[in-house]
């Protein structure tokens, strides 16, 4: 991948949030033509913050599951 073609304010955003632009250069190609290309639909420069802050963010999700599902059901009984 070229940076020279990244745009102007998508590299001026990752110059101020260092964990969006770690995890930026840790996406494959693929990955970074596609954020570029999310970003050059953005009009402001607070919406450019929010579209690479959202890289910084945790994309985990919480784990839900259970490793017995009947526990759910354990506890005082009606009657």
């Amino acid at each position: 991948m070229d940076y020279n073609d990244l745009p102007l304010g998508l590299g001026l955003a990752f110059a101020s949030n260092r964990t969006a632009m770690e995890r930026f250069v840790g996406m494959t190609d693929h990955e970074k033509e596609e954020f570029i290309e999310r970003s050059r639909s953005v009009l402001s420069k607070s919406e450019m913050e929010r579209l690479v802050s959202s890289l910084a963010q945790d994309d985990e999700e919480p784990d839900v599951h259970l490793e017995d599902v009947q526990n759910i059901f354990k506890g005082p009984s009606i009657g």
